[in-house]
């Protein structure tokens, strides 16, 4: 599952999320893309529907996900903005 994942696609597009989405609830919206970010900043969390990819210090990540189908879906989502980007 993690070998499928770009971490710096994911740091582009939650970028692009903080700058051009709206505010609501304390997170940023865009694109059916959710970006928020801990306190300090080191983690950061983006999500789609259910999927919730959160973005640790060095690279790390963790991936917490209802199923397959959904994994997919955020993998296919964030590959298609990074490559407009």
């Amino acid at each position: 599952m993690h070998n499928e994942l770009d971490v710096k696609y994911c740091l582009s597009v939650f970028n692009k999320v903080l700058s051009d989405g709206e505010v609501l609830e304390g997170k940023r919206h865009w694109q059916g893309l959710s970006a928020w970010a801990d306190f300090d900043g080191y983690t950061c969390y983006l999500q789609f529907n259910q999927v919730v990819v959160t973005l640790l210090f060095h690279g790390k990540y963790d991936v917490s996900k209802p199923n397959e189908e959904a994994w997919q879906q955020f993998l296919k989502k964030i590959k298609s903005l990074a490559d407009r980007l």
